[in-house]
């Protein structure tokens, strides 16, 4: 086979196995979406719990690079610390040896291209069953897992014709990490292999296969294995492209442990191997097929020990390794600008189930600058003059902010809709489109109240003293509603539904009774009638500030 056809045959088996791995990751991410954001939510608690999430969240995906973009976005929008993100990624690390445990144990032992094609045709038709979601789900990880082991199969028919290339054949010979060139010969190679193709796994998958066919040793394979640890680096690197200070550290680190953590290894190289070849049955060293099999799982072993080694090195001295990281990317972080998004600043199209816990902090600070408007209209009713002026100023700036975080994030929320979501997932981004609309609406409410009050400063019209005790009456019941609401949207009650219809009830009762108050007022003289209007139409914005309001408990909640 001449060069370009072996090349194109490479690519497409690639192209395969690199797909199925998608679609399996996919189908993964639906079956455990909710279960996943809960580990997610528990790597806050400390550096164990942030191992353990990483670790089962990259089993979950079957891919680190995702995790740890995921990690990058993460500490993008503040939801972790860099101790904490540095955790989950030395568990990615870990999680991501399972692909290799698949492909050797499944891949190689067991002729799963002979049911490649009908688990495919299982999972493509059971998807059609509308009915219920479990079925369809479990037939999208059926199609995923049937290409991939579909691109194994390809991958297998393609590589073995490489021993009809003498000069495949030198180079690979000088991988033999029995050098230290020729060691770091072959962590280069690992490392460009998967920067190549952008996935450790298929790297893995290409390394496996060609040690199943005799062409690559144990150590050599090795080797690799450790530059594919650093090759999956990159795609961290990149996405930390122009994020904030942590979420570039964060990617920093990342390659930092794993380029730190090859030279402890390079040190006991040939005792980890020998202690590889003592806990895995077979023979690695010798000739013939079987042999050949026996290292592609002592490869996955040693794969899983390098990853499981460099954790418990760095894992006791993670506060010391994070100072480290400060130091060699000094700086202050920046705050992101009020209207700009600070908790979605970095794309999470790999992990779109994880994308929503993101997306609630994003509208759960959108809900934090709508209460801020309204605390300013309590201090606005108690302060004259330039300061309540400028303050007033503030509130139709916060206006314009609202409009603009509507805008974005109805815009990222509907790009989630296009993505694949589970149906509870694909429901929370709908509740969530509901809020922020109602929310925008509560700002529009909040900049119609600072134009009013503002005429009033400019002394277009006058309040009597006891309509400024109403308005301050007001105003506080309407802060009581969106606290109440704003509550609910990052953690809501088992049934907030009685007690937030409760608040809303009684601001309206409240706005009846002012509206009442200040009609006698007007039939007595007390107050001019552009005053009287003006005293309704603020009076009715609050009212219409709660009725938003319940509207997103209620969207929290699933109602809308």
């Amino acid at each position: 086979m001449n060069k370009i056809s072996f090349a194109l045959n490479l690519l497409g088996a690639l192209g395969v196995f690199l797909y199925g791995l998608k679609v399996m990751s996919e189908g993964l991410q639906k079956l455990a979406g909710t279960k996943l954001r809960e580990v997610l939510a528990k790597a806050t608690s400390n550096r164990f719990s942030a191992t353990l999430s990483g670790f089962l969240v990259t089993c979950a995906v079957q891919s680190s690079s995702a995790t740890t973009v995921m990690v990058v976005g993460f500490c993008s929008a503040g939801l972790m610390t860099l101790s904490q993100s540095l955790g989950v990624i030395f568990g990615a690390n870990i999680g991501t040896t399972t692909t290799a445990w698949i492909v050797s144990l499944l891949g190689f032992k067991v002729h799963m291209e002979r049911i490649a094609v009908p688990l495919i045709g299982m999972g493509f038709f059971s998807q059609f069953i509308k009915r219920w979601r479990m079925p369809h789900r479990i037939g999208e990880v059926f199609v995923g897992f049937g290409l991939l082991f579909l691109g194994l199969a390809l991958l297998s028919e393609t590589i073995p014709n490489v021993k009809d290339a003498p000069e495949m054949l030198t180079m690979i010979s000088r991988f033999s990490p029995e050098t230290l060139f020729g060691f770091g010969y072959a962590i280069l190679a690992g490392t460009i292999m998967t920067v190549a193709v952008q996935s450790s796994s298929a790297a893995m998958a290409i390394t496996l296969t060609a040690a199943a066919n005799g062409l690559i040793d144990f150590p050599t394979c090795a080797a690799l294995a450790i530059g594919q640890n650093i090759g999956t680096t990159t795609t961290a690197l990149l996405a930390a492209i122009g994020a904030p200070l942590t979420a570039r550290r964060a990617a920093l680190g990342h390659f930092l442990f794993n380029v730190i953590g090859v030279i402890p290894v390079m040190l006991v190289f040939s005792q980890i191997l020998a202690g590889v070849d003592w806990v895995m049955p077979g023979d690695p060293y010798s000739t013939g097929q079987q042999a050949h099999l026996a290292v592609t799982t002592h490869l996955s072993l040693f794969h899983t020990m390098f990853n499981v080694f460099n954790t418990i090195l760095f894992l006791p001295f993670i506060k010391q390794f994070e100072n480290l990281i400060v130091k060699l990317m000094p700086g202050s972080a920046k705050g992101p600008q009020e209207h700009d998004l600070v908790y979605l600043s970095t794309p999470f199209s790999a992990t779109p189930e994880l994308s929503i816990i993101a997306a609630q902090k994003e509208v759960d600070r959108l809900a934090g600058i709508c209460l801020k408007m309204v605390g300013k209209i309590r201090r606005a009713l108690d302060i004259r003059g330039k300061e309540r002026t400028d303050l007033l100023d503030e509130l139709r700036e916060d206006e314009k902010t609202t409009d603009i975080l509507e805008h974005k994030i109805t815009t990222y929320l509907a790009e989630l809709t296009h993505g694949h979501l589970s149906s509870p997932a694909n429901r929370q981004v709908i509740s969530m489109l509901s809020m922020v609309n109602d929310l925008e609406r509560i700002g529009d409410h909040g900049e119609k109240v600072s134009i009013l009050l503002k005429r009033e400063a400019e002394g277009s019209y006058d309040f009597t003293k006891d309509a400024w005790k109403e308005l301050h009456q007001m105003v506080d019941e309407a802060e009581g509603v969106l606290k109440g609401m704003k509550k609910q949207i990052l953690h809501p009650d088992k049934d907030p539904l009685p007690k937030a219809l409760e608040r809303e009830e009684a601001l309206n009762d409240l706005r009846s009774r002012l509206r009442q108050n200040h009609l006698d007022r007007l039939a007595h003289g007390k107050c001019s009638a552009i005053a009287g209007v003006v005293f309704s139409d603020l009076l009715t914005s609050f009212e219409k500030m709660g009725d938003h309001a319940f509207n997103v408990v209620e969207a929290c909640v699933g109602v809308k």
